[in-house]
């Protein structure tokens, strides 16, 4: 059930909610439209409680009832925090106030921005937390559509001083459409890969160019993938009954300029992954359905591009398959010619993912873009070194590399830059071939993995996004992530596009 927002300028104890969140930088903060008698009588709970505003910690004031408001929740923003990770304590925050809400059977929430002068920015922040948690999956599930719906809040009034309420409205507005964008990448993660083919990928890329003026999308098949030399990709895709898709999207904004910044976004698009006759155990094998996390993003991406009118010309592109045992199967040992000429040997089939990449980021480079993004759920090694909740970055152009990791800090999607070491370049040395497909060494994968990566990008400026850890969770790491797909990258793509198309 969709969340109604509304804008409001009333006094917070006059509020029409049930649920109160009061984010605070620290018990000092000003409390403006706030009776002072209520605040001396708040201050001193918290004191009491010994509540010092810490970032992201929520406080539940059960007893302490305002205006209409059956329960208060104090947010902490962090002393000394700068605007970004404010943000990010309120995504957080009102995750969990938005959580406990449903849990007591409260339907609507007030927040206080009133004292914040960020805000329009806050409220945004806010948005993203509320629809991030109030999403379920609950596409094969009446008894979980049904507690979904007795647990969701259905009104969020957003109090704000009068000056801010165009901006704060507008805010709203674009955030509720990049949202969509989202939970379209979660909806296609979490389903079942028996229901997410590489056709039906191509299918819902289809679906956002025929609703779209400024988007269109060219599917090659297997046999228009050939003649485009994606070999290493089809081998891939050989051992799978299921169709393989080539899957380009283009968004070029209506207004003529010139000097338009062009950018490929690329996707792994694995929609099941077995390990091929390198097969995997059997033990989690089900989550591989989340291996085109990476394709889901860009999709996602596609789905809000126009709404978001970045003055950007942007190309997504999906070499979408499966990667089965049989006995059409690519083998370890047989040596693929790339996209762009070089030549593969592979030792494990199971390092399918840069197989498929290797063509699309060529593919992709070809038309000497400003610079390449890719997002791939490619190594277990990058979850083993940076846990559930944060993306590996690497990339050959620093300037791109700082661009991102801005992004992802103002989207709380966490990266964190990784080396490509000159001395590892050896591992990927193969005495038959250009290289192989994975390193000699059993150290550092996910580093090697992403100097395969960097051999197919020419000079482009290039960023590759891990993103194995925080596409898909199986705990709740985050306040306002749930079990499944996070729709990671999506939110984080949209703001580095803005970045980009700014300059």
């Amino acid at each position: 059930m969709a969340i109604a927002y509304k804008i409001s300028s009333v006094r917070p104890v006059k509020a029409e909610v049930e649920v109160l969140a009061i984010p605070r930088q620290d018990v000092k903060s000003q409390w403006v439209g706030w009776p002072k008698k209520a605040v001396d009588k708040l201050k001193k709970e918290l004191r009491r409680r010994g509540w010092q505003a810490q970032w992201s910690q929520v406080e539940i004031l059960a007893e302490a009832k305002v205006g209409r408001a059956t329960l208060l929740a104090m947010i902490g923003l962090g002393q000394n925090e700068n605007s970004a990770r404010q943000q990010e304590a309120l995504r957080r925050g009102m995750a969990s106030v938005v959580s406990e809400a449903g849990r007591l059977g409260l339907r609507t929430v007030g927040i206080d921005l009133l004292s914040n002068s960020l805000g329009a920015d806050m409220a945004a922040a806010a948005v993203e937390g509320i629809e991030m948690v109030s999403y379920g999956f609950t596409a094969y599930s009446r008894k979980l559509a049904k507690k979904q719906k007795k647990s969701s809040i259905n009104q969020v009034v957003l109090l704000c001083r009068e000056e801010q309420a165009m901006a704060v409205r507008r805010a709203v507005q674009q955030t509720k459409q990049l949202m969509k964008g989202v939970e379209l990448a979660r909806d296609l993660v979490n389903k079942p890969a028996g229901d997410m083919s590489p056709v039906k990928l191509a299918k819902e890329a289809q679906g956002i160019a025929r609703r779209s003026k400024l988007i269109n999308v060219n599917i090659l098949n297997r046999e228009q993938a050939r003649r485009e030399k994606f070999n290493a990709f089809l081998a891939v895709a050989g051992g799978s009954a299921e169709e393989p898709c080539v899957i380009h999207l283009k968004y070029v904004p209506i207004a003529g300029n010139n000097k338009r910044k062009k950018l490929w976004v690329v996707g792994k698009g694995v929609t099941f992954d077995s390990g091929g006759l390198s097969i995997k155990p059997a033990e989690h094998m089900e989550l591989m359905k989340s291996d085109m996390a990476g394709a889901a993003a860009v999709l996602g991406l596609f789905a809000v591009l126009e709404r978001m009118a970045l003055d950007v010309e942007v190309h997504g592109l999906i070499a979408a398959c499966e990667n089965m045992p049989s006995g059409t199967a690519y083998r370890p040992g047989d040596v693929l010619t790339a996209l762009n000429g070089k030549t593969i040997e592979v030792l494990n089939t199971d390092a399918e993912g840069r197989i498929t990449l290797a063509d699309a980021l060529s593919f992709a480079a070809k038309s000497e873009p400003n610079a390449i993004i890719d997002l791939a759920t490619l190594t277990g090694a990058c979850l083993v070194a940076l846990g559930e909740t944060v993306a590996g970055l690497w990339s050959n152009n620093e300037e791109l590399k700082q661009k991102v990791v801005q992004a992802a800090n103002q989207t709380g999607e966490r990266v964190e830059t990784m080396p490509m070491p000159e001395e590892y370049e050896s591992k990927l040395d193969s005495p038959i071939a250009d290289m192989q497909n994975i390193p000699s060494s059993r150290y550092g994968g996910a580093i090697s993995a992403a100097m395969f990566l960097r051999e197919f990008v020419g000079d482009v400026p290039w960023a590759h996004l891990d993103i194995a850890g925080p596409s898909y969770v199986e705990q709740r790491y985050l306040t306002y992530w749930n079990r499944g797909a996070t729709g990671y990258g999506v939110r984080l793509l949209v703001r580095l596009l803005e970045d980009i198309a700014a300059k």
